[in-house]
């Protein structure tokens, strides 16, 4: 039972590593899940795709809310 656990992480995290880069490269130059799908043969499935896009936009809401209320992450000294 943790053997598959850990191979799936194990295989999750490789994957991020080789691929999720460029995907959120993707997203963020304003292309769709189906055209990634589509021109790219990653090793993602829709399903995964659509998670990466929403952790995707999630990150991008708290950094915008964070500048917004001038407490960047990185503060400028």
């Amino acid at each position: 039972m943790y053997d598959d656990i850990f191979l799936t992480c194990l295989s999750r995290f490789a994957r991020n590593f080789a691929y999720g880069d460029a995907v959120r490269h993707l997203y963020r130059s304003g292309f769709t899940t189906d055209r990634i799908l589509k021109e790219y043969d990653y090793p993602y499935s829709r399903e995964e795709l659509e998670e990466i896009r929403i952790s995707l936009q999630t990150d991008d809401t708290e950094e915008s809310a964070a500048d917004f209320q001038g407490l960047s992450k990185d503060p400028v000294e």
